[in-house]
């Protein structure tokens, strides 16, 4: 797993450029939510998003798993979106908590970005793998494909 973004080869540093710029766009634009990228969180602090006083999304960029980010950029803006107060819990893997209904928004923002840009992959593990999902989230892919 790439641990770097300056360890990206050319091709996929633009293509991750070109996906983050996609879900910013969307979060700014489309949504009106803003978006902070900070280094001055420790590497394990999970990014967050607030509705209130307004939208906004703080994304840690000392993520130990730089290739997630869009994943958890397109995750947190479902929480802003649906204004929801749920916070990660490492046993809830239940279908229907706020953080499963975060990934399936995740994953099928992705997927629409695949699609818009004629994206195609052999499986839905191989599009979880493209796009960095973490294993974890795997049980959601049968129900979304």
């Amino acid at each position: 797993m790439i641990t770097s973004i300056e360890n990206m080869s050319l091709e996929t540093r633009q293509n991750y450029d070109r996906l983050l710029k996609y879900l910013m766009n969307y979060a700014m634009f489309d949504c009106h939510i803003g978006i902070e990228f900070t280094n001055k969180l420790p590497s394990y602090a999970p990014s967050v998003s607030y509705n209130k006083p307004g939208k906004l999304i703080i994304m840690n960029s000392n993520w130990p798993h730089p290739m997630q980010i869009p994943f958890l950029l397109a995750h947190e803006i479902y929480h802003v979106l649906n204004e929801e107060k749920s916070y990660f819990n490492l046993n809830d893997k239940t279908k229907n908590s706020g953080e499963a209904m975060a990934n399936i928004s995740a994953i099928k923002l992705l997927q629409q970005y695949c699609i818009e840009n004629e994206f195609h992959f052999t499986s839905i593990y191989q599009f979880a793998r493209s796009f960095a999902i973490p294993r974890e989230c795997y049980y959601l892919l049968a129900d979304i494909a």
